[in-house]
């Protein structure tokens, strides 16, 4: 369709095409969409859950040394980053406790230290003093006259919640989990930012001890994280140069919805624009000017004294990346020159052993086709992720996926993705040992020291649609591509295993109660 004929078709106003100007998204993005949400989410075809020596790789003792030593020469010479994407508010995190602050009944103490749907909120208050967000709730509770350890002993749970959680205090349901304090130290507390800083500056540092960081954030929070990035900047200043900058998740990454009647969702009039989940964050990926990125979630963060064995596989992961981009960025230079039958079966060979692919050639292509597609498969960006091994956690998972092509490709898939309608695809699913921690090395340039545009190694059709509400009303939503699924599914993939204690996430506020947090 023509431009004209998509308006009538989605019958778009004036007031409609000029907000869509104003977020700079084109209108045959807004047709595609539309596409999208009526035909639903386009499920994975899952062939086998990817394991040890099956597409996931155990780094070998013998080897750790050189890959560390690789990983800590690179970091001298190149420019090597950290991605973070905390614009995610802490509300989820806050979840059972703004539950139990909303709800109407006023709950006896015997009640709450007998029932055990209070278990949660009970040991909430039982080891209330152990958060490190403790001495700031008991200051905004005494700029109110009120005294944390009397509301305590009184059971007067609710008002301690509402000066946690809402603007009458620490407002902390309202605020990004980056800015929430995590940890206590002897002469300090730190929030997750502070510690993804600490994580970093062990392992990115340069010859001049730059350190270079990168958060994708909420406008509405600026100013907070510019001022922590001042107050750590001059805390680390002695031996450190924190580069740290800040993106936002870009309107134009935006997407649609649909009413139940499968017209365009407004509000007095006016488009319904949802953001595209964090997917959408592959643009600001794209606009990085470094060699080398790691990416890891906010929430994901180990107290300093700890940091010895994370550091250690982040140099490792980082190392192996290194050295296979070397050796794909050699074979690519040779190949542009050259096209020696007997080189390619060297190089078939690498990707079938060091990659982990199952790569073959029809003997009815010429040697020149062979070639062309081997540089195809190789110029792409890569990507080394850790995967733990699999104790119940929610997430995604490395599988062997099936393309359309009907070649495979390793990603990380999400139970979202798949159909669980098909037995046999939740069968597949189940059986994985490993699950992704988001504990990536991504190599962002090509063989030739151009930045790889990332936008084109999108699975663009491996959107999510689910059904939500707005102001009462339902809607179908449109997510697009998860940033580690979907984003980079055409990415040359290694999955290597990592120790499970590198991955000490905090989802919900008692989870910085466990051993590893205190």
């Amino acid at each position: 369709m023509d431009r004209n004929e998509i308006i009538r078709f989605l019958n778009l106003t004036d007031n409609d095409l000029e907000l869509l100007e104003k977020y700079e998204i084109d209108i045959h993005t807004i047709k595609k969409q539309f596409d999208q949400l009526i035909e639903g989410t386009k499920f994975i075809k899952l062939n086998r859950a990817c394991i040890i020596d099956d597409g996931v790789r155990k780094i070998d003792e013998n080897k750790k040394l050189e890959l560390i030593k690789t990983q800590e020469e690179y970091c001298k010479e190149k420019r090597v980053g950290k991605f973070v994407p905390a614009s995610g508010a802490a509300s989820r995190m806050f979840k059972e406790l703004e539950s139990f602050l909303n709800s109407d009944k006023n709950v006896t103490l015997y009640q709450i230290r007998t029932d055990d749907k209070y278990e949660y909120i009970l040991r909430f208050f039982d080891r209330l003093e152990d958060f490190a967000f403790y001495d700031d709730l008991n200051f905004v509770l005494s700029q109110s006259g009120l005294n944390l350890t009397h509301l305590k002993t009184e059971n007067n749970f609710k008002t301690i919640l509402e000066y946690l959680l809402t603007e009458k205090g620490l407002n902390y349901s309202n605020l990004p989990k980056a800015l929430i304090k995590f940890h206590c130290y002897e002469k300090e507390k730190r929030t997750s930012f502070e510690e993804q800083v600490v994580e970093a500056i062990n392992y990115i540092k340069d010859t001049d001890s730059e350190v270079n960081l990168h958060f994708t954030i909420s406008p509405e929070m600026i100013e907070r994280f510019e001022a922590e990035k001042k107050y750590l900047i001059e805390k680390y200043s002695g031996k450190n140069k924190l580069n740290i900058s800040f993106s936002f998740q870009n309107k134009s990454t935006d997407t649609i919805a649909l009413d139940v009647d499968n017209n365009l969702f407004k509000e007095d009039e006016e488009l319904l624009f949802r953001p595209g989940g964090h997917g959408a964050l592959i643009k600001n990926l794209n606009e990085l000017n470094h060699d080398l990125v790691y990416i890891k979630n906010i929430d994901n963060v180990q107290r300093e004294e700890n940091l010895a064995l994370t550091v250690e596989h982040k140099k490792l992961i980082g190392g192996l990346l290194i050295q296979v981009q070397k050796k794909i960025h050699s074979y690519l230079k040779k190949l542009e020159i050259g096209n020696d039958k007997e080189y390619l079966s060297e190089i078939i060979e690498f990707i079938n052993q060091e990659l982990g692919y199952d790569y073959t050639w029809d003997d009815n292509l010429s040697v020149e086709q062979i070639k062309n597609r081997i540089i195809t498969f190789l110029n792409r960006p890569i990507r080394v992720c850790g995967v733990v091994v699999n104790e119940g956690h929610p997430g995604g998972g490395p599988f062997w996926v099936e393309n359309i092509d009907r070649t495979l490709s390793k990603q990380i898939v999400e139970s979202g993705q798949i159909d669980k309608g098909n037995p046999e695809q939740v069968r597949i699913f189940e059986t994985s040992t490993h699950f992704n921690p988001v504990d990536l090395a991504c190599s962002l340039r090509d063989f030739k020291g151009n930045k790889f545009d990332l936008t084109k190694f999108v699975d663009n059709s491996a959107v999510f649609v689910a059904d939500k509400s707005q102001s009462g009303r339902e809607l179908k939503a449109l997510e697009l591509p998860g940033l580690w699924n979907g984003a980079m599914a055409h990415w040359i993939t290694i999955f290597v295993e990592v120790p499970k204690e590198t991955f000490t996430p905090v989802k919900e506020a008692n989870d910085l109660l466990h051993d590893y947090h205190l």
